[in-house]
């Protein structure tokens, strides 16, 4: 073709191209919800909200005006962070589809499940899309928000202690115990909150609110008044139950002694603290503070895990103590003593000839920091009859008080003497090798622990290794 040719060519088709243009032919608008075609009508449900887990169905419409519906699809896009996936969905790719008494459009039935369990309202997003015999594609979207009591998990049935009475200055115990609420219960853990839901007008300082088993010392009060706190259990599937204990509180009837301290809470290994119980008050019969004499009596009454080694209190007949906590504690671990007081002496056994209250203190000591352990060379090459030295080596945060020990074996090849294995640096002379005979191979372990003599390894203990071998 030549230059003329080829320019009548192209001349006309731009000319063809104008034409069909302004008579709305060839090319293609958008309209509609997320549409690219003018051609291709899609109409999808409005948006739904459910609050349970039966099944769902949502119909997608859609017609053309240049021929027919030749593909449609359904696509679900979760919106909500972390959301549990939609279950049980059909026909998606709209293999099975139905057209309409008129034909002039087909429509495709999408089916889908909320999910099984959720942790909170999830969201997700479904949209339709649909192409013509010509190509032209439209879509269009539409949203189901699933709320969370759509979940197959129930409530945990939440059980508290029986209703009880209490004489101003007892220490009153709360047990709180929750069962799954599901019938998937293995798994499950649950986390417990204990709040004042019934006052009546007093201050309760409760104690341990964190754990299924608090306590809290009952206030005085000059008439009968009944208290509610309330135990909240949340599972691991984010289901909360309750349940309220009620305590009737009673007032003094004899002069007594009320216990308050203002001790507890996290420490370090190590650490000395002050028991103190100076802020304990004195009443009289009618429940107003007198003046007089209060005895104290301090004691340890419990460690968890119950492995913890007893700690001895320091003058625990005063109202201020003290005690000195383990400087090794590989394990978190909680302390528990108990103030004693009363408007009389208190024997060892925490009688006396008056009545005697109490009140729990709880410690809570974190563990020391893991022991990092590394050799320095711990693959040496050396010949027969040299002085081999293996150092270990621990890292900056395991290196402060208390002291770490160290304990050389040898696991492995002929037998050697090691200098100093209960040292940071152990020694020995290697062994001869023939000329011409296999280099010998010597395998030694090294332990470091906070405790003298532990088994390694063992809870706040770390092991490492090294070799050696022996050239002839």
């Amino acid at each position: 073709m030549n230059f003329q040719s080829r320019f009548a060519y192209h001349a006309l088709v731009a000319t063809l191209s104008l034409f069909l243009s302004a008579c709305g032919g060839g090319g293609s608008s958008s309209s509609g919800s997320g549409s690219t075609s003018s051609a291709v009508s899609v109409t999808v449900p409005a948006p739904l909200t459910v609050s349970n887990g039966t099944p769902l169905t949502f119909v997608g419409h859609a017609s053309s005006s240049a021929g027919a519906i030749t593909s449609m699809y359904w696509q679900i896009t979760t919106l909500t962070l972390g959301a549990n996936p939609v279950t049980a969905v059909g026909n998606s790719s709209c293999t099975t589809t139905q057209a309409d008494a008129t034909g002039s459009g087909v429509s495709c039935t999408l089916q889908l499940t909320p999910p099984s369990i959720l942790t909170a309202d999830d969201t997700y997003q479904l949209s339709f899309f649909a192409t013509d015999v010509k190509g032209n594609t439209s879509n269009s979207t539409t949203t189901l928000k699933v709320l969370q009591s759509a979940s197959s998990t129930s409530n945990p049935v939440v059980t508290v202690g029986a209703s009880s009475s209490a004489t101003s200055g007892d220490t009153v115990p709360l047990t709180c115990s929750a069962a799954a609420g599901t019938t998937e219960a293995s798994g499950v853990t649950y986390t417990y909150q204990w709040v004042v839901s019934n006052a009546a007008g007093l201050t309760l300082n409760l104690i341990n609110s964190t754990s299924a088993s608090a306590s809290f010392v009952a206030p005085v009060v000059t008439q009968a008044t009944t208290v509610g706190v309330q135990c909240r259990v949340t599972d691991s599937n984010q289901k909360t139950g309750t349940a309220t204990q009620s305590v009737t509180i009673n007032p003094i009837v004899l002069p007594t002694a009320v216990p308050i301290s203002v001790s507890g809470g996290s420490v370090s290994p190590g650490t000395t603290q002050q028991l103190d119980g100076s802020a304990s008050k004195l009443y009289d019969a009618n429940g107003k503070v007198t003046t007089g004499t209060i005895y104290y009596l301090w004691q340890y009454t419990a460690g968890s895990p119950s492995t913890a080694s007893p700690i001895s209190v320091i003058n625990p007949n005063n109202a201020i103590a003290t005690i000195v906590f383990p400087s090794v504690i590989t394990t978190p671990t909680t302390y528990t003593f108990t103030l004693y007081v009363s408007s009389a002496p208190i024997d060892p056994t925490n009688l006396s000839s008056s009545a005697v209250k109490k009140y729990p203190v709880v410690y809570y000591v974190s563990a020391l920091p893991p022991i990092v352990l590394s050799i320095n060379n711990p693959i040496v090459t050396v010949t027969s009859g040299t002085t081999v030295f293996l150092t270990a080596n621990v890292s900056a945060n395991s290196a402060s008080s208390p002291p770490i020990y160290f304990s050389w074996i040898q696991t492995g090849g002929p037998q050697v003497t090691l200098l100093n294995f209960n040292s940071q640096s152990t020694a020995f002379i290697a062994p001869t090798v023939a000329t011409g005979a296999t280099p010998a191979n010597l395998a030694f372990t090294v332990c470091a622990s906070y405790l003298q003599q532990v088994a390694c390894p063992g809870a706040g203990s770390a092991t490492y290794s090294a070799l050696v071998v022996v050239n002839p």
